[in-house]
């Protein structure tokens, strides 16, 4: 037996840890907000961004409805786990020739750890929404800004919503792509996933064709 506390770190395999987990939050930011309060584990599906803190280093910021009973629960020094789920695609042992093995599934994911502190001032909670506007409206073609909304539209909304910003101890990533199999089965996996054809599928074949590039 030991007293230690045990690391509270993702579990990645050496072969699947992947470099750049900023990379993977900034492609898929609609994440997980992962707390605990009173023995209870609360979760909350809200996208989240990383934003370049006054004193230089880097939080995840994000909000949420404050009628959500996770809200109330928001506490400066708790601490939060994020968690950030790409593409992910189940792989048939059947596709596996050269080195048999049992089925599993290839997917990339990202985790952020750190101490959150509660927003709850009106113009830091407006700094953070025009940061998440601004990250959101990036791919969509448009330029819209908090500025557009309705008359008093916003200063309806703001009591309703909670924001946070984390102090990040830690990000970790995964990508599992079939890297520890031969060459010839990971070239099957990838023509099954894309003859199946689902939109996971095809962006896990997309991304193991990518690492034969490297």
């Amino acid at each position: 037996m030991t007293s230690e506390t045990p690391p509270w770190d993702m579990y990645i395999p050496k072969a699947y840890r992947a470099e750049d987990p900023v990379a993977i939050i900034a492609e898929h930011p609609f994440g997980q907000l992962v707390t605990s309060s009173d023995g209870l584990p609360y979760a909350t599906a809200i996208p989240m961004y990383l934003d370049v803190a006054p004193d230089g280093s880097t939080e995840l910021i994000g909000h949420m409805a404050r009628h959500n009973p996770h809200a109330a629960t928001l506490q400066a020094g708790q601490n939060a786990l994020a968690i950030f789920n790409g593409p992910n695609a189940y792989i048939s042992a059947s596709w596996y020739a050269e080195r048999p093995t049992v089925p599993t599934w290839n997917y990339v994911a990202a985790q952020v750890r750190g101490v959150l502190t509660p927003v709850d001032d009106d113009d830091a909670q407006l700094a953070i929404m025009r940061t998440t506007i601004a990250e959101s409206e990036a791919d969509s073609g448009s330029s819209w800004l908090i500025e557009h909304a309705p008359d008093g539209k916003v200063e309806t909304l703001l009591p309703h919503i909670r924001s946070f910003r984390i102090a990040i101890t830690r990000m970790d990533a995964v990508s599992k792509l079939s890297q520890t199999h031969p060459a010839g089965d990971q070239q099957r996996v990838v023509q099954a996933l894309e003859m199946r054809g689902g939109v996971q599928d095809r962006e896990i074949a997309r991304l193991m064709r990518g690492l034969w590039k490297d």
